[in-house]
């Protein structure tokens, strides 16, 4: 039985200026077609053009960094203004996925592309997590960098920082189907450690360095 189609929110594979040019497209659609999509969590407004020369939006500071003068540190800043473009295009995508259940039509009235189906890989590459304490009581929120490979989705291993196993493997496990996400039933006031890892074809996992954070 064939899986029902869902979006692509991941564009880390893609070059600066084609995700500069996807980010857009996505604006302009989602923008063309708010009524079907009342209750995004990120407003069109922080992602998207704002009256020219303000350059108060997410997908306008990463244009402005990254093709001004060369100067130290600009790679750095693309990098981090790109991440802040990705984070809110993937917690949109992934409320679409979820509010579209399936439906061909309203998926293509996103401005997305769509998922491809999962190839085979070999060992796949480390990823890179982070992770923020929410203010709301017992939440972590994470965001996963991008693996090269198509398919793909994630885990995240957790503990108490005071556990002294040091194998992610015996930690408790969480399903990532997306790269951004939350995770709940953390005790205020303790630490947790957190590792990523991507899930392909292959069954040898490769773990991110050990993320360190104290739950609100």
């Amino acid at each position: 039985m064939p899986k029902a189609p869902k979006l692509n929110t991941d564009f880390s594979e893609l070059s600066d200026p084609v995700f500069s040019d996807t980010i857009i497209f996505i604006f302009n659609l989602l923008t063309l077609n708010a009524a079907m999509f009342t209750g995004l969590p990120v407003t069109m407004g922080v992602i998207g053009p704002l009256p020219p020369n303000t350059f108060g939006d997410l997908i306008n500071k990463f244009n402005t960094i990254r093709l001004a003068a060369p100067y130290a540190g600009q790679t750095a800043d693309t990098d981090a203004a790109r991440n802040n473009v990705q984070r809110a295009v993937t917690k949109n995508g992934n409320w679409l996925n979820t509010y579209c259940n399936g439906d061909l039509t309203m998926l293509k009235k996103t401005g997305y592309p769509l998922q491809k189906e999962s190839e085979a890989q070999g060992k796949l590459d480390e990823s890179i997590i982070s992770v923020t304490s929410l203010t709301v009581v017992n939440k972590m929120e994470f965001f996963i960098t991008k693996v090269k490979g198509s398919g793909l989705r994630y885990g995240v291993m957790y503990t108490l920082a005071t556990n002294p196993d040091l194998n992610p493997a015996n930690w408790t496990f969480y399903y990532a189907g997306h790269r951004y996400g939350e995770i709940e039933g953390f005790i205020p006031g303790k630490a947790y450690k957190f590792v990523s890892f991507a899930m392909g074809t292959d069954l040898d996992l490769t773990y991110s360095e050990v993320v360190t954070v104290m739950a609100l």
